[in-house]
């Protein structure tokens, strides 16, 4: 007899494991206490599902977030330390906003972080307000998105495996507020000048050029594109789709934001199946205040849709291992 009382569902695409609130918790202590006790079997949905939705949950500001996250007693995964190049807002130690990116933005589907050598295992997403129109997450199974590539193009799969991918991205004097991949190369690399930004890229084993306007150009060492999942699952694990789709190219050498890891370009046709079977794969999740969504990167990719409407949006979002 399971502990906790849910229902998965598998509408089309629809794949997460929804847990409600049907023992009426009402206070922040008492939902602890049920995480506590329940750790276990949600760990096991998730690595089963992918996705965990916690709904009608006393949470309703960062401070319950956190407190909430916290329960779960995974480690911390902090944005000031970590090389996203996307501009948030921290609200507690462990809390932020998702991307401060202009709402007309589309964010498109990636793994966290997955450009880098360090990204979380875990991400937790809470709706503290909902925007009037659009705004939904995509959620992808990057597994199930293996096993179609698969299907389609073993080659090109085989590609990926053995070569890997680099990224280039170009880092802003300063946050760039008008795109998702804004954060400034001095926050984004925790420096202060040009000279500790060198040698942290040294550090990393990237290649860098400065660009006109003290803007950086960066090239990173090659990065695995295919991650072999816990239960033996392959996972195509990486930025590929968010690189090709919604990264801004250098305009001096025009480098493309994503290649193969021995440095061939990837055929546009490629990158044009992997987004079109990738699209065949996610469903939106439309937000409700006070959702909180538990995903596991490893196994599944977001993004964020495009809203409007004069009522804020904020998705805040925790990074943990």
């Amino acid at each position: 007899m399971p502990l906790i009382p849910s229902f998965q569902s598998m509408i089309d695409n629809v794949f997460l494991k929804e847990l409600k609130n049907d023992k009426g918790l009402e206070s922040i202590d008492s939902t602890q206490a049920w995480i506590n006790k329940n750790k276990v079997s949600i760990e096991n949905f998730l690595e089963e599902h992918g996705v965990i939705l916690f709904s009608d949950f006393p949470v309703k500001n960062a401070e319950n977030f956190d407190h909430f996250v916290t329960a779960f007693n995974f480690e911390t995964f902090t944005y000031e330390k970590s090389l996203s190049n996307a501009v948030r807002i921290n609200k507690t130690d462990k809390v932020f906003t998702a991307n401060e990116a202009p709402k007309e933005i589309e964010i498109f589907l990636h793994h966290e972080m997955a450009q880098t050598p360090i990204y979380p295992h875990r991400i937790f997403f809470f709706c503290k307000s909902t925007s009037e129109k659009g705004g939904e997450t995509p959620l992808c199974r990057s597994d199930h998105l293996y096993d179609a590539i698969y299907r389609e193009n073993e080659s090109l799969l085989k590609n990926f495996e053995k070569y890997g991918v680099i990224y280039n991205s170009i880092m802003s004097d300063g946050d760039e507020l008008v795109s998702g991949q804004g954060r400034s190369w001095q926050k984004t690399l925790g420096v202060k000048n040009k000279n500790e930004a060198e040698i942290k890229l040294a550090q990393l084993g990237y290649e860098w050029t400065w660009m006109q306007g003290n803007n950086l150009s960066v090239t990173t060492c090659t990065f695995e594109a295919i991650k072999t999942l816990k239960d033996g699952r392959k996972s195509f694990f990486n930025q590929v789709i968010a690189a090709s789709l919604g990264w801004k190219k250098s305009s001096e050498n025009e480098v493309s934001p994503v290649r193969y890891g021995n440095g061939d370009e990837i055929d546009l046709s490629a990158i044009d199946l992997i987004a079109e079977l990738a699209n065949s794969l996610t469903f939106l999740r439309s937000w409700e205040e006070n959702d909180i969504l538990l995903v596991d990167n490893f196994r599944v990719m977001h993004g964020r849709k495009p809203f409007s409407g004069r009522k804020a949006r904020e998705i805040l979002v925790s990074l943990t291992n």
